[in-house]
């Protein structure tokens, strides 16, 4: 097959013509779900193939199943629609046939399991986000990255887009070679708001860089009306908005925590990779199985736990002191709805059933000494005490029964996140295993009309719980009773009883 034989597609909504159309090498599309973004890397693709024969590109995606099960059906589609076929036009996971005698690559892969090989030498081959630095050793014509917003910046920019070179005396002529395809939602968390820098980019650099956003209703043509229908009903307004009318999240410029920043307080490389090689499980896509597969839980070292107790609802967050690096993360939260307390503490349980140091330290605030329920005489800290008690785990319940104002917790905070006080450990939020509680503290507001943590989220139906206030209140509860003092606050008007009870 020729290249230039290839089929023009059938249909483009406006976003994809914008972007086919568009001759800079630079490309940062933002789109709702549902609007064609995998369309519009099927169509690159075969753009690179016609120009670029015997080259070679990279697909970039969370990790190699999600490629494999997300992304490529719908690009495989278009490309029969475009008459490619598989198994005739290219084969995934493995080279072509010898018989077939196609060329490879100027620069050949030595293994093809995650790569499509095409009639004309070319090749795109798969680098899984969970393992970026497997791109190290690559080299790429063209560079593809999807679902962007959820890809860490400073593995694009220090292990994949170094990659991005060579051939220059072969396709040099080609305008997009050595170019990026940058595709995704909108971020969800600031960690993803590094995309917005290319709407700067564009505006500095016009003939080298593209940014845009759309909504998925630019599809409807394709999606129907029924399919916007649906989803409204199904779905919360706030996902709704953010996923499908691609509207951009709401910066809180009132937050009960300003200085909470994820480039300063979150971290990502917290598998043990080593551990999941050996039992063949892919923790970036099917989550981790318990901690002995997190590189910062010190096996050795007990554990702090905080809860937030609710009649519809129960969190806790785990957390270590790492003495060694001065810090003291959150690397594990736990939360259910609708569910009862002891499967929410069942589940702390399973995951650290391997842990060898089994004490932890309680912490929560005054809620946990109310009864578990009417037919309980127990109190929530009582029955998570004998839980615990009776899979092997010692308890010290360190909770205070003080009530800390919002004005103290503010200020607690202002000062606790600068992490730049040396008599106390540095803050920081795994935001592999505690996602939800970066996104619980972040999204936390404060009362327009008194100084007060906004906790009307609480009291939401139309968003998931752990969106709410309930986990942030678990991390207050831990961190200010253990640090408060360190950092200068005035003790509480307010006697104060410790239970410190096992």
């Amino acid at each position: 097959m020729d290249a230039q034989q290839i089929k023009e597609a059938p249909f483009y909504n406006d976003p994809q013509c914008v972007i086919k159309l568009c001759t800079r090498p630079h490309k940062m599309f933002i789109g709702g779900r549902g609007v064609g973004k995998t369309t519009i890397i099927a169509d690159q693709v075969i753009d690179c193939l016609k120009t670029m024969p015997r080259g070679k590109i990279s697909l970039n995606g969370l990790t190699y199943f999600h490629i494999r099960t997300k992304s490529l059906p719908p690009i495989i589609d278009h490309w029969e629609r475009r008459g490619l076929y598989r198994g005739m036009h290219y084969f995934v996971g493995h080279k072509a046939p010898k018989s077939f005698n196609w060329q490879e690559p100027f620069q050949p892969p030595l293994d093809y399991s995650n790569c499509i090989h095409f009639f004309n030498g070319f090749v795109v081959e798969f680098n899984s986000f969970d393992r970026p630095e497997m791109a190290r050793s690559g080299s790429y014509d063209y560079m593809v990255f999807d679902e962007s917003t959820k890809l860490k910046k400073s593995a694009i920019d220090s292990d994949v887009l170094p990659a991005n070179r060579g051939n220059n005396d072969r396709f040099g002529h080609v305008r997009f070679h050595h170019g990026t395809l940058f595709l995704g939602s909108q971020p969800l968390t600031p960690a993803g708001d590094w995309v917005f820098d290319y709407e700067t980019m564009m505006d500095e650099f016009p003939d080298e860089f593209l940014f845009l956003e759309a909504s998925a209703r630019e599809n409807e043509f394709i999606l129907g009306p029924r399919y916007f229908r649906d989803l409204k009903r199904v779905l919360p307004q706030m996902v709704f908005d953010i996923e499908v009318d691609n509207i951009r999240r709401k910066r809180n410029i009132n937050g009960f925590y300003p200085s909470l920043n994820a480039a300063e307080h979150c971290y990502y490389d917290s598998y043990d990779y080593s551990f999941y090689d050996k039992i063949i499980h892919n923790p970036g896509e099917q989550g981790p199985l318990d901690s002995r597969g997190d590189t910062d839980c010190l096996a050795d070292e007990y554990l702090y736990g905080s809860f937030d107790f609710g009649s519809t609802q129960n969190c806790m967050v785990v957390s270590q002191w790492h003495k060694s690096v001065n810090e003291f993360p959150i690397i594990k939260n736990f939360y259910v709805e609708n569910e009862t307390l002891k499967v929410l503490v069942g589940n702390f349980i399973d995951y650290y059933a391997h842990h060898r140091n089994k004490h932890i330290n309680i912490y929560g605030g005054s809620d946990g000494t109310r009864r578990n329920d009417a037919s309980s005489r127990q109190s929530y800290f009582d029955d998570v005490m004998d839980q615990l008690s009776k899979a092997g785990w010692s308890v010290t319940l360190c909770a205070e029964l003080h009530e800390i104002s919002h004005m103290d917790k503010f200020i607690f905070w202002h000062k606790f996140l600068s992490n730049d006080n040396p008599n106390i450990p540095l803050f920081k939020i795994n935001m592999n295993n505690a996602m939800e509680t970066f996104v619980s503290m972040d999204a936390a507001p404060v009362l327009p009309t008194e100084f007060k943590k906004d906790k009307s989220s609480e009291r939401k139906t139309d968003q998931p719980r752990w969106k709410a206030t309930d986990l942030s209140d678990a991390v207050d509860n831990l961190y200010y009773w253990m640090f408060f003092q360190s950092i200068g606050n005035s003790e509480p008007a307010h006697d104060m009883t410790f239970l410190g009870r096992q």
